[in-house]
C-alpha cells in the first residue's frame, strides 16, 4: 500500500498584494507600479518593473521595506511600498 505525503504548506499568499503587505523573504514579481511619471520613472532606474522578481527582507517601524533584487538592495519608504503591486512566484 502506498501513502502519499503532502509537503509541508508554507504560509505563502495567493492572491495579489502590495509590498507593504507582503511577508519577509518571500519571492514576489512586481505586477504594477501605481506612481506618477517622476517616481515611476526613478522606480525603472532601481531596476523595479513589471515581471522582477523581488524579496522583502527587512520591515522598518514606520512602514519602510528592504527589498532585495538579485544581489542589490533597496530601501523604499512605506508610501512607495504600497504603491507597488506583487504576486507570489
Amino acid at each position: 500500500m502506498s501513502t502519499t505525503t503532502k509537503p509541508p504548506s508554507r504560509n505563502v499568499p495567493t492572491a495579489p498584494m502590495t509590498l507593504e503587505q507582503c511577508p519577509l523573504n518571500t519571492d514576489m514579481v512586481i505586477e504594477g507600479i501605481g506612481l506618477d511619471d517622476r517616481h515611476r520613472f526613478r522606480m525603472l532606474e532601481l531596476g523595479l518593473r513589471d515581471g522582477v522578481t523581488v524579496r522583502v527582507i527587512q520591515k522598518s517601524n514606520f512602514g519602510g521595506r528592504v527589498v532585495a533584487k538579485a544581489t542589490e538592495r533597496i530601501a523604499l519608504d512605506k508610501a512607495t511600498a504600497d504603491c507597488i503591486r506583487v504576486r507570489p512566484v
